[in-house]
């Protein structure tokens, strides 16, 4: 008998099943990889908000938004200046609702729920590199004494002397938090030891600045990474290796735990003129009905935001898959938004 065997076309049909069912594996898998990661990142964020929320149950405050400084990603000090609110109590103007969309943090969470360096940054355990005794790197390497009053150690209520400034990470006065010219390491720190808050389960959410690209974007490092710097300022990752952000409710006075919103009247001086539903970032795309409220206008004359920002004390902010996002509008063409993922505290 003769055999028979396959001819061209059946070869191409077998050869263009096979490509279509790896194609949707491809697609499926990719899919879910992405609402893994989304589902992570939320997660964490979930995390995160508890931990602020036990924060204040500590210390009686969120803690504060601390940014850039005057010093490079090799200098301790980077990115852990205090950065004061916008405070305009009869409203704000538009440069000045322009400002408010970059009060966030990338620092702030890592600082203040698992406190990673020595006495020098935190309060909290020894400094230098020495193995043992009181110029050792605390060990374990979390962990911090209370920031005191004005959250950020005495840098703005009490400063150290010969300082760069009021708020500077320079200008922390650990020991007790009063008035002196003892330096930042002086082993007479007291106060009570705090955290961690945030426990996490993979070494790989937490990186460490280093510097910025042509974009203006920020670069991270990891443990391991030919460009990681173990003294650069930390941020918690999320599961796209972005920074995650930390946006905090204003406040009119030295005080973070003597809050308050937009004014009641005009004029009036008890608000600080904004709320976290003036930040165009953390708008929702779509409002469910009954949610919707006109705040602040973006550069595409929008000012539609919602009630929950309205109300809310922190946001965490993750920029999602795309690792894009545009700062000044709610909803842009290029759908940079789209896939924002933000968090809401109280």
């Amino acid at each position: 008998m003769k055999r028979r065997a396959f001819t061209i076309l059946e070869l191409l049909t077998v050869v263009g099943v096979i490509v279509t069912l790896v194609g949707i594996l491809v697609v499926g898998i990719s899919a879910a990889s992405r609402s893994a990661q989304a589902a992570n990142t939320r997660n964490l964020m979930s995390s995160v908000s508890r931990a602020l929320v036990q924060f204040k149950g500590d210390v009686g405050y969120f803690p504060p938004a601390l940014g850039l400084g005057p010093t490079a990603p090799q200098d301790t000090g980077y990115m852990r200046d205090l950065v004061r609110p916008v405070v305009a109590p009869a409203g704000l103007n538009p440069q000045q609702i322009t400002t408010l969309q970059t009060y966030y943090s990338l620092t702030t969470p890592v600082e203040y729920l698992i406190g990673p360096g020595g006495r020098d940054e935190d309060g909290y355990g020894g400094v230098g590199t020495s193995p043992t005794g009181l110029g050792a790197k605390e060990m374990p390497s979390v962990g911090i004494r209370s920031p005191l009053r004005d959250g950020v150690w005495g840098a703005l209520a009490s400063p150290r002397q010969s300082t760069p400034g009021n708020g500077a990470y320079n200008s922390r006065n650990l020991p007790r938090g009063a008035l002196e010219a003892n330096t930042s390491t002086d082993p007479n720190v007291q106060g009570r030891s705090l955290g961690p808050y945030l426990e996490l389960k993979d070494g790989s959410a937490i990186g460490a600045v280093a510097g910025f690209d042509q974009n203006g974007m920020v670069v991270v490092a990891r443990p391991g990474d030919n460009h990681f710097n173990s003294n650069g300022p930390k941020v918690l990752l999320d599961y796209y290796g972005q920074p995650i952000r930390y946006y905090r409710k204003g406040y009119s006075s030295d005080d973070p735990r003597r809050t308050a919103g937009k004014s009641s009247g005009s004029g009036g001086s008890s608000g600080i003129g904004w709320d976290l539903s003036d930040i165009f970032v953390l708008r929702p795309q779509r409002f469910t009905p009954g949610t919707e409220l006109v705040g602040a206008v973006d550069a595409n004359n929008d000012g539609a935001t919602s009630r929950q920002l309205q109300t809310a004390d922190f946001a965490l902010f993750s920029s999602g898959p795309d690792q894009r996002v545009n700062n000044f509008v709610r909803a842009d063409a290029e759908l940079f938004n789209e896939d924002n993922i933000v968090e809401v505290g109280n």
